[in-house]
């Protein structure tokens, strides 16, 4: 596809390369799925390394630097993360991509972002709160020597809470995605990316895998591997965000 020379990371996403457009719904794909959403991502990353590196980057400083003032990166980060989906997408549709890419949230869907990383930010402390207290409860009843099946109990509670932690930190992955391209409102699309996680447990596990693999690479060359891997993990969130995500 030839670049268009007007094009711009700020415009409204346009139709192409199956980006779903408008209303959409989570659909189940194949355990082999998890592995293509890497393998189709690292076809993205290939086609401009240097630029998607230097975008991470500055994700990275921006969410750093935010984070002097507490919580206020975790409020921006879905808007810097929509940014560069937003270029993911733009270079997807064989378009240039631009450092100014990774601003492209602020620009055109804010507000929502913004309100995506308040939900998020309140809804883990809440969890880890809650967390705490079923953790106090265990140790109480372990204290008072209460019996097994009410310690099981409490330590069950400590897990479902983890487990809903673990899931609101992986509907981040897609929220922003279906804010941008489908224009779904923040516990919209916070709901829909939790769908698509159950109904795609299998894939999302083998998926979750190989990112732990990658990471290992990241150990073994003492960090450096960090510059390939970071912003491939992100670009995987766009394909993966394209093959779950089909047009009602």
């Amino acid at each position: 596809m030839q670049n268009d020379p007007h094009s711009s990371p700020y415009d409204e996403p346009t139709a192409a390369v199956n980006l779903p457009q408008g209303p959409v719904k989570p659909v189940s794909v194949t355990a082999g799925s998890g592995l293509n959403w890497v393998s189709d991502a690292w076809a993205l990353f290939k086609s401009s390394p240097w630029m998607l590196i230097a975008l991470w980057l500055v994700l990275l400083v921006a969410v750093t630097a935010a984070n002097i003032i507490p919580l206020v990166g975790q409020l921006l980060t879905p808007v810097l993360m929509a940014g560069f989906i937003m270029g993911v997408a733009q270079l997807d549709r064989g378009e240039k991509l631009s450092i100014e890419s990774i601003f492209a949230g602020f620009k055109n869907h804010a507000a929502p972002l913004l309100v995506l990383g308040g939900i998020f930010i309140v809804t883990i402390i809440l969890l880890i709160l809650v967390c705490w207290l079923f953790v106090a409860l265990a140790i109480n009843a372990m204290n008072s020597g209460s019996g097994v099946a009410v310690v099981l109990g409490a330590f069950l509670l400590i897990a479902v809470g983890a487990f809903a932690i673990l899931m609101v930190v992986f509907a981040m992955w897609w929220s922003p995605s279906l804010i941008v391209f489908n224009q779904q409102r923040p516990w919209q699309a916070m709901k829909n990316a939790i769908i698509a996680i159950f109904r795609n447990f299998i894939p999302c596990l083998v998926y979750g895998l190989i990112l732990l693999l990658l990471y290992l690479v990241v150990v073994v060359t003492a960090g450096l591997g960090v510059i390939v891997v970071g912003p491939l993990v992100i670009v995987s969130a766009y394909t993966s965000y394209k093959d779950i995500f089909r047009p009602v």
